[in-house]
């Protein structure tokens, strides 16, 4: 009941803190009557014109000054109590010698190469573009001059020429030009196809601001984004007008991200909501001095491949560059308000083998944050070693007067006092001088034990994964897989997978009474003695086993030689089963155990024949029953470690939870299953540490 008042009692406490500070001191009761006085100028603002700039100044300085005060204070305190240990002055030393002028050299250098390295991919990828426009507007530039030099006043047989002009020159290269769209206009006549022929029902028209001879570069139409190039010219059957649209295509991400790495173009549209109704259509957002932009469309590289690195310093770099797209069907040629950009990821390396000698004025922006960046952190350097260094003194000096004194101690004058005054641990420690050298003996005594227990653990440990599974055996028509979890250094849970000829294997489950070593014992007796039944002086995959096997008798057997032969108190409780892959058919008996749970065509099914625990009484007859394993099922079997683990509530996380995890992991592979569900059991309870032992048995039935 206590736990439900903790926050009530924490919340008193603070409570009677402030209280206590607000009367016994002067200044935090001139800071509640400054804030007091800014809530009042917050509320002038929101009810009128707004209050007095003067009025604002005061409130500010008198803030700032209570802000000083009080960050006084936290010095103080952070001095008296969290640096009261030496450990922790300790560690403040290193910290602010050592690790951070490294942290932010490294830091500082990685950023640097970052955002220079970023950039670079993102004007490569920008170059490529507009090299790419270019041609088209170079192409465009043939095909006007080859309509001057055709003399046919015929429209049709100028448009025919023309057409034919661009199949037979750029169909061989129609792979460089993915999705090109071509428009010819000679007077009246307008003709529209691709690089194939294939012709065009709605060809592209003539922006109405178009009134140059040419143009080329990134458009807005409809909402998508192409390259374009329109060239205008006198031809002997009229004015031409050749248009050429390439739409931005994955295919010619592609291309021009060659080399460099996947490339993405991202175009966005005004909101037309509140800007703090997020669209339910959009993952993007960006406010900008126009206004509130959502994602509109993006396209993004086919290939998503990046460069293969050449070292383990080869990472991965991003930089973006806006595109400004020209509105093609605005009244006037202008760029659009809405941000489209295209971002690409590469690798430094990569990157460098490509470097020009320059990067034109504005990377020059990413140089001048370098050298402030830079600059900042040379002056934190700075004060870090100023800070070490004091604290570093502070240290030696009590040390120093502790060396003395040892010294005096030697030689007889127990007189001898170091009068260092008592601010911190180590001046503290005079007190208990006396009394040093008989603690550390027996915390060396203390540790030695430790050491050999934990070595004697580990080799425990190493045993035990000998006697589990190494790899599942090969059945046909069904996967197996298993993974046992130790809550300690070793377990007491068992699994096992037992080769019976070519198409029989078995599948063992087991969880012992107890935890720790006793535990982890029994269950090697048990492998022991399970294993020994099947033993017959031949290789396990020979084919020697020819008797059908009894589960509820070999469970039998095992339950008789551990109740003759472990104390009263241990118990086991076991799942056996034997899967014979000829017939499609699982006999099984189940003592005490969780029931497996058999998944099939959506439906669960719980294996629960059996009888009691095995060790616990004698005799006990134990029954077995029979299940046909059909394509697609899956059989799950499991400890009570996967269901009792509790989050910080107390609450378990339980079987239905579980069965849920496996429904949505059903069509996965079993390692992947298991996985999926201990990373649920760790999810839940919020430590690493496990509660108790964790094992799970898979059975996935194929084809």
């Amino acid at each position: 009941m206590l736990g439900n008042f903790g926050p009530v009692l924490m919340f008193t406490a603070l409570l009677k803190v402030l209280l206590r500070e607000y009367h016994t001191r002067r200044m935090a009761r001139f800071t509640v009557w400054v804030l007091a006085y800014g809530a009042a100028l917050w509320s002038v603002d929101r009810l009128s014109s707004g209050a007095p700039a003067a009025l604002w100044a005061l409130f500010w300085l008198a803030a700032i000054t209570c802000g000083v005060y009080y960050l006084g204070r936290l010095a103080v305190f952070i001095r008296r109590r969290l640096l009261w240990r030496l450990r922790r002055r300790l560690i403040v030393t290193y910290v602010f010698i050592a690790i951070v002028p490294i942290v932010l050299i490294v830091f500082l250098l990685w950023l640097g190469i970052y955002i220079v390295n970023g950039q670079f991919a993102a004007f490569l990828v920008a170059s490529n573009l507009r090299e790419h426009f270019d041609e088209l507007l170079q192409v465009n530039r043939a095909v006007a001059h080859e309509a001057h030099m055709n003399s046919s006043p015929a429209s049709e047989e100028t448009l025919a020429g023309l057409q034919n002009f661009y199949v037979k020159e750029l169909h061989q290269h129609a792979v460089s030009y993915p999705g090109l769209e071509i428009a010819l206009r000679v007077g009246s006549q307008v003709r529209a196809f691709r690089l194939d022929g294939t012709k065009i029902q709605s060809p592209l028209a003539i922006p109405a601001w178009f009134k140059q001879e040419e143009f080329a570069g990134i458009v807005m139409d409809r909402g998508h984004l192409a390259l374009r190039s329109i060239e205008r010219g006198p031809t002997a059957a009229g004015s031409l007008v050749a248009i050429l649209s390439q739409p931005i295509t994955p295919e010619l991400l592609d291309m021009v991200g060659e080399g460099i790495g996947p490339v993405g173009v991202v175009t966005t549209r005004p909101v037309q909501t509140e800007p703090s109704q997020r669209s339910s259509q959009s993952h993007l957002r960006l406010s900008t001095s126009e206004g509130v932009f959502d994602l509109s469309e993006s396209v993004y590289s086919k290939n998503r491949n990046l460069p293969e690195p050449v070292s383990r310093f080869d990472f991965i770099v991003r930089g973006a560059s806006s595109l400004d797209p020209v509105s093609w069907e605005g009244e006037k040629q202008q760029e659009l308000n809405a941000p489209a950009f295209v971002y690409v990821s590469s690798r430094v390396i990569a990157l460098s083998r490509r470097l020009l000698e320059t990067l034109g004025e504005f990377s020059q922006v990413y140089v001048i944050v370098f050298k402030a960046v830079a600059v900042v952190f040379l002056v934190i350097e700075g004060v870090a070693l100023f800070i070490g260094a004091r604290l570093t003194r502070s240290i030696t000096y009590t040390v120093d007067k502790f060396y003395d004194a040892t010294e005096r101690v030697k030689k007889g004058d127990f007189s001898y006092r170091i009068r260092v005054p008592s601010n911190d641990q180590i001046s503290a420690l005079g007190e208990a001088f006396d009394s040093m050298t008989a603690s550390v003996e027996r915390l060396l005594r203390e540790s030695e034990e430790k050491l050999r227990l934990e070595s004697e653990l580990e080799i425990a440990r190493e045993v035990q994964a000998q006697l589990f599974p190494r790899s599942a055996p090969e059945v046909p028509g069904l996967a197996l897989y298993g993974v046992c979890k130790a809550a300690r250094s070793v377990s007491g849970d068992y699994y096992d997978f037992l080769k019976l000829g070519e198409n029989r294997v078995c599948l063992v489950l087991g969880d012992v009474s107890g935890k720790g070593i006793s535990a982890a014992l029994l269950m090697a007796a048990i492998q022991s003695a399970l294993r020994a039944q099947f033993y017959d002086g031949f290789a396990p995959t020979s084919g020697s086993h020819t008797l059908p096997l009894s589960t509820a008798a070999v469970v039998s057997r095992l339950n008789l030689q551990l109740y003759e032969n472990t104390p009263q108190e241990k118990y086991v409780t076991f799942f056996f089963g034997v899967y014979d892959a000829a017939t499609r058919t699982l006999t099984y008996t189940n003592a005490g155990h969780l029931p497996p749970v058999l998944f099939r065509r959506g439906k669960v099914e719980r294996l629960r024949v059996g009888g009691t625990v095995v060790g616990l009484l004698s005799p006990i007859t134990y029954e077995q029953a029979e299940i046909q394993i059909q394509p697609g099922d899956l059989l799950l079997a499991f400890t009570d470690g996967i269901t009792e683990p509790e989050n910080i509530y107390g609450e378990e996380f339980g079987e239905d939870r579980m069965l849920e995890v496996v429904r949505r992991a059903l069509n996965a592979s079993p390692q992947i299953l298991v996985e999926e569900i201990y990373r649920s059991v760790s999810d839940w309870t919020g430590s690493p540490e496990l509660q108790d032992d964790m094992t799970l048995v898979v059975a996935k039935a194929s084809e």
